[in-house]
């Protein structure tokens, strides 16, 4: 599509009218776009935005604040820092010897340890490892099954 005289002049008079982009476009045969981009390069002036300032201003309500923002207070307390970590005891790293060989972590991770605690007799983990690793069936298990 080539701009002629004829049709720059027809889009300056239509454009002057107050026609709208895409009526103009209509009526020359082009597109919305093209009537918009050869009215800003011919340095037409500017149509005003279709949304109206105004009405937006007071559409959108403004809420005065009851206090200043240094009275606020929080809503809840501050959460509590975390405790310290309980303090581990000397374990050997190979899951060796007397104490507790529960696994914490994981272990290819540097924070990866052992319980540590005294281990229970013949057994590998500490009293309440040991109850949660071993479950012993009752008579009365027996008796159900």
């Amino acid at each position: 599509m080539t701009w002629t005289d004829e049709r720059v002049a027809e889009l300056s008079k239509l454009w002057d009218t107050g026609y709208s982009a895409s009526a103009i476009g209509k009526m020359l045969g082009v597109s919305k776009n093209a009537v918009v981009g050869k009215a800003h390069r011919m340095r037409l002036e500017a149509r005003p935005s279709p949304i109206r300032r105004d009405q937006r201003a007071r559409m959108r309500r403004r809420v005065p604040m009851p206090i200043r923002l240094s009275e606020l207070r929080p809503v809840s307390a501050p959460a509590a820092p975390p405790p310290p970590p309980a303090p581990r005891l000397a374990v050997r790293r190979d899951g060796k010897g007397p104490n507790c060989l529960w696994p914490h972590g994981d272990p290819a991770e540097a924070e990866f340890h052992f319980c540590g605690a005294p281990a229970v007799e013949g057994k590998p983990y500490c009293p309440e490892h040991c109850a949660r690793a071993y479950i012993t069936k009752t008579r009365a298990d027996d008796k159900a099954a």
